[in-house]
Formats: C-alpha cells, structure tokens, sequence
C-alpha cells in the first residue's frame, strides 16, 4: 500500500461525507466522535492473470460460421445449429382442379411435388454501419448441413437450456454420413446487386425432401399447427458447419427453407389462364404455369439457435503468459483479478470509502496481418461467482457488484472503472458474514475456495440500450436494456500478469482508493 497527498477538510465537509450515499464504510463500526475529518489517497496491487472461458451462455439471434486462424491466438471454428419454425396451420396449396358445371378452378399446383428444395443462410453486407462477417471477404469456403436427430429431440425437452452454452457437444445430434447437402462461397457473395442488403449462401438439398415435406402436410396437417408440432414431427433443424476454408466468420441473420413450385396462373375465379396464341395457324397455346419459390419455414427468436466454438490448444499458451493477460471473444479467454480484499479491510476497516478506481490499460494493436481482430468496444467487470447467474437470467449491470466501461482508444487506450468502492465493501461485508457463520469450519481450502469465487473477471460484451427524450437540445435518457457476451472476433492484451521477481509482482495493476479518516491531526 502507498499513501498519496493526505489533505485536511474543514469542518463543514465532515457533514458532506456523512449524508453522501455513494460513500462505503467498510468496517461498520461506530465511527469516533472527533471533530476533524482528513482525506486520503493510497493504492493496493492487483495481480491479474488470463483463464479459459470455456464457453459462455449465448442468448443470441446471430449464428457464426466459419474459421479464422490468428497467429496470436490460433485458429477457432464457428458452427451452429437451428431449428426452423412454421407459420400457424400452414397448408401448400393444392393440386389444380377445374369444375365444368361452375365454371371455376380450385387449387394452384400443377402437380403434387416440388421442383427443388433448398437451405438459405441469410447474412448482412458489410457497410459502414453494419457488419455481415469478419475477414478475408474472397476466401474459398465450403458450408455443410446435416439434419439433428432423435437425440435432439430428447435432450431439448429434458436438459433446461444447455444448447445456450458454446461448448454445446454437437456431435450427438447428427449422423456425419446423413449429409443433406454443401456448397462452396465467399463471404462477398457477387450473386447480389449492389442494391441488396443481404447476402445469401444456398445449399440445395434432394428434391425428395421437399416432396416428402409436400405429403406430410397434405395428410398430417396437424404437424404443421406450430412450430413445436413442426420440430417433432416434419424436421428437428439441422447443424451447419464449414469443412473447407479459413479466414471467415460469417454473422447469420436467419436460416430459411425454400421451396420451388409449379403453380397455373389464374384468373379472379380461379381459372386457369390460356396462353396466347402462338402460331400462325391460331393453335391456342398451354395453361399458363409458373415457377415460383416459397419462404417457407425459417430460424426465429421462437424456436432454439445454439452456437458452437472450438479453439485450438494456441488459445492456452496465452493462459501461462506470466507478463501480460488478454481477453478474447467468443469464448475464449478472460482476464482474472484478484482484489487484495484482507488488505483493504486491515488497513482500511474504519474508515469511508470514497472512490475506489480501476484502470485497465491494454497495448496498442501493432498486427502487422492485413486481417487482424478488433478491440472489445465494451467490457464487463463481475465477480467469478457471479457469472453464470448474471447470464442465464438475463441481468443488467447494477454499479455494485457488476460494472460495465466503454474502452477508451483515442485517449488512454483503456477500460477505467472509475468507482468500485460498492463492489469492495460489499464483498468484504459477503466474506465478514461467511467467515462468522462457518466458525471453527473455516479452513484453508474454504478460504482458498472464496478467493477464487471472488476474482473479478473482465468479460467482452453487447450491452444493448434504450434511449428516450431526445431531442435537439437533449440527448435523452439512455438505459442499458440487456446485456450479453460478445460472440465477435475481439481481443486485447492487457499490463498485468502474475509474474514476480523476488516475490514482488512485475507489472502490478493499482487500485487508487480515496478515503475519508475520521480523527485528530
């Protein structure tokens, strides 16, 4: 601990510290009664070091497929699974019928099949405003689709939300040899005009398929009443992966099933339309007939979309780097702190904690790849513990145990937690009571225990917000509405680490602590 330019207050600020909320007394004590009031400045070291995410809990619409190998971090594999969903009592139209009492047709299809059947992976264009992948935009690829099977369908209705977590095992739910179908692209797809915003990947899968879809439908229509009767009984989804290619990771909107289908132009009572005449001699030309493709199931917010990231053992190389920590999205690795809490309160137990800052500075990315990651725009700061609750019930950061910061790149190429002093008098409070509760049981293995719960991760995030009131002399109200892990290829290498030389740390991170001392001179 340093101690930094103590300053005596006059008395009236002695009423300031004790009305102001935003102030922690750590001990809880009676404070003395003494007239005079000092304020201080002094910082404690934090070691910080990098740990495997693992997999994270990803509630999102956006599926990632893909790979893209970093010379820093190895390569990653990006692939998913989807479920697809139907409209309500949906029903194909039907075989065209024509009745020469009334004068008037029924139904559309020339023939009870299809012409084709075909999976569309929708993405977005990049633009200066959106992004529809990350990487080499011309890179060779090859996507495959597989349908899920009867595993899927059991463990989806039996194991809770497992499928949200990214280390999904996704090679239980598939037959490696029941390939529905593959196709080669680039992440530009040069198919679409310069007008369009979507790019599209489609992979045409038998003809079979759709036909077999056709007749369910015409004898089961009860299959298709909701999305669940069309999940269990007409196609569990399918798993899609790319066996080819490197340098691309793909931001998927949606995944739609497409249907081509011969249809007879009708007139307003149904009947169908006469070609005109086609030869000199007046011979009347065929019913009119047209191709026409269908949007017909598709992925939605309804039904479950779970991504699966795999790394490269590159990834743990980063963990046992001793002089620097990193963060790593999707799913790849955090940055650790451990809070010298016993410290604090030893030193600090009867006094107010003002301010208590945290500054996390990264270094500059010098790649010198032409395709290199970007640095997460937003982390999270949450205590280990809290992690895999924060996620799974979608909560929002609440400025006492969990903190969120925009990174600062034009100014000090940091993340800075400008006040934790909740954080830490909350969590000191947590482990007074935990520590009076357990008694003579409290060992070394329980504290080691609660050290490790109570480290403080840095998470990269999506913080998604709401802003009302704006105007032009107002920029409104913003309110922070969700908040997710970033599922986008971000890193960053952080000052820090846990080496020592001599039993001191090498790169110590300081946490600046502003307090009040309540006494005589």
């Amino acid at each position: 601990m340093k101690l930094k330019f103590p300053s005596l207050a006059i008395l009236i600020l002695l009423f300031f510290f004790s009305c102001d909320d935003t102030t922690d007394k750590i001990g809880w004590e009676i404070l003395p009664s003494e007239d005079m009031v000092a304020t201080y400045t002094t910082d404690f070291e934090v070691m910080s070091e990098t740990v495997m995410a693992d997999s994270v809990y990803a509630r999102s619409q956006t599926a990632y497929l893909g790979r893209f190998s970093d010379p820093e971090f190895g390569y990653y594999d990006a692939s998913f699974i989807t479920e697809l969903t139907t409209s309500e009592n949906y029903l194909f139209p039907e075989v065209y019928k024509y009745d020469e009492a009334t004068k008037t047709g029924t139904g559309r299809l020339v023939s009870d099949n299809c012409e084709n059947v075909f999976l569309r992976i929708s993405y977005s264009k990049n633009t200066n405003s959106t992004k529809g992948f990350f990487g080499d935009s011309v890179t060779a690829c090859r996507v495959s689709a597989y349908e899920l099977n009867g595993q899927w369908l059991a463990d989806r209705k039996s194991k809770g939300r497992f499928y949200r977590y990214t280390n999904i095992d996704v090679d239980k739910y598939y037959n490696k040899k029941d390939l529905v179908g593959s196709t080669a692209y680039t992440a530009h797809d040069y198919s679409t005009t310069s007008s369009d915003n979507e790019n599209y990947i489609d992979i045409k899968m038998d003809k079979e398929r759709g036909d077999k879809i056709l007749k369910l439908n015409r004898e089961h229509p009860e299959y298709f009443k909701d999305s669940e009767s069309f999940i269990n009984h007409v196609t569990p989804g399918f798993y899609l992966t790319t066996d080819y290619g490197d340098g691309t990771i793909i931001y998927v909107n949606r995944v739609i099933l497409y249907m081509g289908l011969n249809l007879y132009a009708t007139d307003s009572l149904g009947v169908a339309l006469k070609k005109k005449v086609t030869d000199d001699k007046g011979k009347e030309g065929s019913d009119s007939t047209y191709y026409a493709v269908q949007y017909l199931f598709s992925s939605t917010p309804e039904v479950i979309q779970a991504n699966k990231f795999t790394y490269t053992d590159k990834l743990t190389e980063k963990i046992n780097d001793p002089d620097n920590t990193y963060i790593k999205s999707p799913a790849g690795v955090f940055t650790a702190l451990t809070i010298p809490y016993d410290e604090i309160y030893q030193t600090l137990g009867k006094d107010t904690l003002n301010t208590v800052k945290l500054s996390l500075t990264n270094y500059p990315d010098v790649s010198p790849y032409e395709i290199s990651m970007e640095t997460p725009s937003k982390v999270l700061l949450i205590r280990k513990k809290d992690l895999k609750e924060f996620f799974e019930t979608n909560s929002l950061p609440n400025n006492i145990t969990t903190f969120y910061v925009n990174h600062n790149a034009t100014e000090s190429n940091k993340y800075v937690f400008n006040n934790i002093a909740k954080l830490i008098t909350t969590t000191i409070k947590e482990k007074i009571d935990e520590k009076a509760a357990a008694g003579s049981s409290w060992d070394t293995a329980r504290e080691n225990k609660w050290v490790d719960d109570n480290k403080l991760l840095v998470v990269p995030v999506v913080v998604d917000t709401y802003t009302t009131g704006s105007s032009y002399y107002s920029s409104g109200t913003t309110t922070v509405v969700g908040t997710t892990h970033d599922l986008k290829p971000t890193y960053a290498r952080l000052v820090g680490g846990k080496g020592k030389t001599d039993g001191k740390l090498n790169n110590p991170i300081q946490l600046e602590v502003t307090y009040t001392r309540f006494g005589t001179n």
